[in-house]
C-alpha cells in the first residue's frame, strides 16, 4: 500500500470516556487526533500530522479519528476524550465562556494550543444549473447544513438565521464526502463548509461540472467579526473550482490551530511539536494536504500565532511551548 492511501485509510477506535491519557505500550505512546470526517480538508491534514509524526518518531504513534467537526472536535479535547485535535481559538474562547454552541455544557478551561495548521475560508457551493446565485436563493432548496457537532453547521445556521430563511430550506446533516456526492446526483442543491481553498469535497464536485461559491452578505461577515475577533472578512479567490476562474468570493475566514488536552504529559506534546514542526517533514506536509503550507509558513515567519492564542486565552501546552522557546518564541 502506497503511503497516499495508508493516510487516507487510517482508522482509529475512540478512547473510552475517562480512559487514561496516552495509552503506553512497549513500542511507543498511543494517543488520537480528531479532525473532521472525509471529504473535509481537516480530516486530510490531520492524517497528515499524525503520519508525520509515526513515520519519524519512536516515542509517539498518533491515530487519526474521524470526528463531525470542529465543534465537536472542541469538546472532545476538552474532555480529555482525544489527547490532540484540530478547531479554532473562536471555539476555544466560546467553550471556556459557555458561548453558544457550548451554553448548554460547563465551561471548560482545559485546552492548549501546539500551534497553526492552516486557514479556513466559509464556502457554500452550488452548480451553475441550480439558479443559485446568493445566500438568499436557498429558501426553497435542499442545502446540506454540515453534520452535527461541525463548524459548518453553526456558520451556515447563523448566516441563514441573520437572513431569516433557515426555516425556508430543507435542510440535511451529512457529511462533506457524502453532500458532495449528492450534490452530483441532484440530490441536494447546495452544501457548505469551511475550508482551505480548495477543499476536498468542493474540489470534487466541481469535477462534474461548473459551480459557484456564493458570498456572504456584508451585514452578516461583519455580525461575525463583532461575534469574535478570531472571524475576519476575506475576498478569497476560488479559481481552483470549475466555474469559478478568476472569481472571487466574499466571506469570513479564521486561522485552525492543532490544541491539546492540559494533561497531556509535556513529553509526548513536545515530541508531536517538534515532529510536525522540523523542516524536515514540511514536503510530506504539503503533499498530503496543501493547505499545510498555510500554517507551516506562519510558524516559520514568527510567533505571532502564540499572540493570536493569547487573544482566546488559549496558553499553549507547556511540551509545545518547550518546542517553541527553543525556536527563539517568546512563549509567555
Amino acid at each position: 500500500m502506497n503511503t497516499r492511501k495508508r493516510f487516507f485509510l487510517m482508522a482509529a477506535s475512540a478512547l473510552a470516556a475517562g480512559g487514561l491519557f496516552a495509552a503506553q505500550t512497549d513500542a511507543a505512546t498511543n494517543i488520537t487526533i480528531v479532525g473532521a470526517s472525509k471529504g473535509a480538508g481537516a480530516f486530510r491534514m490531520a492524517a497528515g500530522l499524525a503520519e508525520a509524526v509515526n513515520k519519524t518518531s519512536k516515542v509517539v504513534n498518533v491515530t487519526n479519528r474521524e470526528s463531525k467537526g470542529f465543534v465537536a472536535n472542541t469538546r472532545l479535547v476538552a474532555k480529555g476524550r482525544s489527547e490532540i485535535g484540530m478547531t479554532n481559538g473562536i471555539f476555544v474562547d466560546f467553550i471556556q465562556r459557555k458561548h453558544k454552541p457550548f451554553h448548554k455544557g460547563k465551561a471548560m478551561k482545559t485546552i492548549r494550543g501546539i500551534g497553526p495548521v492552516s486557514t479556513s475560508w466559509f464556502q457554500v457551493t452550488t452548480f451553475h444549473k441550480s439558479g443559485i446565485k446568493s445566500y438568499y436563493d436557498l429558501a426553497g432548496k435542499r442545502v446540506n447544513m454540515g453534520p452535527k457537532g461541525s463548524s459548518t453547521l453553526f456558520m451556515l445556521k447563523f448566516i441563514t438565521d441573520n437572513l431569516n430563511i433557515t426555516d425556508k430550506i430543507r435542510k440535511d446533516y451529512m457529511g462533506w464526502a457524502a453532500a458532495a456526492t449528492n450534490m452530483i446526483d441532484g440530490k441536494i442543491d447546495a452544501f457548505g463548509i469551511p475550508n482551505p481553498v480548495p477543499s476536498p469535497s468542493i474540489l470534487r464536485a466541481s469535477r462534474s461540472g461548473p459551480l459557484r461559491i456564493l458570498s456572504v452578505p456584508d451585514k452578516v461577515r461583519d455580525k461575525f467579526v463583532a461575534m469574535s475577533s478570531g472571524y475576519y472578512k476575506d475576498n478569497k479567490d476560488a479559481s481552483a473550482y470549475q466555474g469559478m476562474k478568476g472569481k472571487k468570493f466574499k466571506t469570513v475566514a479564521y486561522t485552525i490551530f492543532a490544541v491539546a488536552n492540559e494533561k497531556v504529559p509535556n513529553d509526548v506534546i513536545y515530541e508531536v511539536t517538534r515532529r510536525v514542526y522540523d523542516k524536515a517533514n514540511r514536503d510530506f506536509l504539503i503533499n498530503v494536504f496543501k493547505g499545510w503550507k498555510i500554517g507551516l509558513d506562519f510558524a516559520s515567519k514568527s510567533g505571532e500565532f502564540i499572540k493570536q492564542m493569547g487573544n482566546f486565552n488559549m496558553a499553549l501546552h507547556p511540551g509545545a511551548a518547550r518546542y517553541w522557546k527553543a525556536k527563539g518564541y517568546k512563549t509567555n
